[in-house]
């Protein structure tokens, strides 16, 4: 049951990817309870596909302003508020952090989340990126957890939705008829590989198949979509417009990357890096 509990609720922010912790090892043993004293530590940033379109359309691509969170996806899923860790306004440096958590008080992992706090929607549309994930490492924290939270312009949602199309969207939709991406739920994922270099020719193999048809390949130009990623390593799973759904993918013939457990909702973007093994580039 709690198994099931935690699969269902891990879409409301993100799932499937994260990056592996790095850094010293914060491995304070608290009286043999195995408690991990640890710290977070990251940067900001704009999705790096998104910071090119910006800068060809002469867009700001500044997040001064923005509010950052380290949370525990669980518990933020569960409206807990003792899942925030810690709440930054984004200066110029786009660092965030969050100090001596345990790791007794993380279930599912641990994430950073973009908002603009004034909610008005015309900056970024609200997204989550984990930084650590206990089902990918199989393991709580054991050291510091280092990361990037990826913040994804409204503009450059706006432009994916038009790549996809609001007419497949509200197909997919159906009755939700939803007519863009974020009011639909969706996954901004990237095939990147070794490198950290964005991998062309990648197609995503979901589990159960028949989701096959909710997944696009932006095109490089951002233009329409293809047959599989392009050279920026973009893909899309465009959700229902209803309630959490799970699943589990893969890179179609690519077995150096591991399967995926992935989620999405409605009014949720989700932010994937896909690397081979388990260490980010």
């Amino acid at each position: 049951m709690r198994t099931s509990l935690l699969r269902a609720l891990t879409a409301c922010l993100l799932v499937g990817c994260s990056a592996a912790p790095t850094g010293k090892d914060a491995g304070t043993d608290a009286g043999g309870s195995d408690e991990v004293i640890f710290n977070v530590s990251g940067t900001a940033r704009v999705h790096p596909t998104a910071e090119g379109f910006l800068a060809d359309a002469g867009l700001d691509a500044g997040l001064l302003g923005l509010t950052v969170r380290v949370e525990e996806p669980l518990k933020v899923a569960l409206s807990n508020p003792d899942g925030v860790f810690s709440t930054q306004t984004l200066d110029a440096t786009g660092r965030f952090e969050a100090k001596n958590l345990s790791s007794l008080d993380i279930q599912l992992g641990v994430a950073a989340g973009i908002f603009d706090p004034t909610d008005a929607g015309t900056r970024v549309v609200r997204s989550a990126t984990i930084l650590f994930d206990v089902a990918l490492q199989n393991d709580k924290p054991t050291k510091d957890v280092t990361g990037t939270a990826y913040a994804v312009p409204v503009a450059f949602h706006d432009k994916l939705t038009a790549a996809v199309t609001e007419a497949k969207i509200r197909m997919i939709t159906g009755a939700n008829d939803k007519p863009n991406l974020f009011e639909a739920g969706f996954i901004l994922g990237r095939v990147v590989d070794a490198q950290g270099k964005p991998m062309a020719g990648a197609k995503i193999s979901p589990t159960p198949a028949a989701l096959v048809s909710g997944f696009f390949y932006p095109t490089a130009d951002l233009s329409g979509v293809g047959p599989s990623t392009s050279s920026n390593g973009l893909f899309i799973y465009v959700h229902t417009g209803d309630a959490v759904n799970t699943f589990r993918f893969t890179v179609d013939q690519q077995p150096s990357y591991n399967q995926r457990n992935a989620g999405a909702r409605k009014d949720a973007c989700v932010v994937i890096d896909v690397y081979p093994g388990l260490v980010a580039p």
